[in-house]
């Protein structure tokens, strides 16, 4: 456990969250795992929301670094030609199976379980967050369907971004509901699967 208090908490709780969800977790959980008292949590984070506010934050906002990372370095390899579908796929895609050091295995499965318990509360750190990252990720897809309706467009976009979520959702209990035939932990035939599934859907 890190020796600070107020990455303790976070520690314990992104554990906590990732399991149980939102809704399923208590303070008394998370200062027990932690080993704080509950004024700690209230100094660090101002309340049980607070936290995870900031857990979501933090984990979000590492995500969308790294899938802008990769999606600069696709662009600077292909100059003014438009980077590859698969691609530009992969680099949305990779940062949520195939997490970096920096953002942490357990925070794919805080993100599904965040998609699956809507909160309202969330909606303007999530638009912040998302916003963004998708609007640059939406232009490089635009150049492989510059005569596709708009509409048309950000219909296909929204049915992909849906997959991608559900996936996160479903993941921790893939292996239970296809009977072992897809495995919980086969991330990297997720990310292949997923990226040659969107990429079809967009070069239709």
């Amino acid at each position: 456990m890190p020796t600070s208090t107020r990455e303790r908490i976070l520690r314990a709780a992104e554990s906590l969250f990732s399991q149980y969800g939102r809704t399923g977790v208590t303070l008394r959980q998370i200062t027990g795992l932690a080993q704080v008292n509950v004024a700690a949590i209230n100094y660090h984070f101002y309340d049980l929301d607070g936290l995870y506010r900031e857990l979501v934050g933090r984990r979000l906002g590492q995500i969308n670094r790294d899938q802008l990372d990769l999606l600069a370095v696709a662009q600077s390899r292909f100059g003014d030609d438009p980077v590859p579908l698969p691609e530009i796929f992969d680099a949305l895609a990779r940062p949520l199976f195939l997490p970096s050091p920096a953002t942490g295995q357990l925070a794919p499965r805080l993100i599904g379980r965040l998609l699956s318990e809507r909160q309202p509360s969330l909606d303007p750190l999530l638009r912040e967050l998302f916003q963004p990252t998708m609007t640059r990720f939406g232009q490089a897809l635009r150049r492989h369907q510059p005569a596709l309706p708009p509409t048309d467009f950000v219909w296909r976009l929204n049915f992909v971004i849906g997959a991608l979520h559900h996936t996160l959702v479903t993941l921790p209990d893939l292996s239970q509901h296809t009977s072992g035939l897809c495995r919980a932990d086969d991330c990297a035939g997720a990310l292949r699967n997923f990226n040659d599934f969107a990429s079809k859907a967009f070069a239709a």
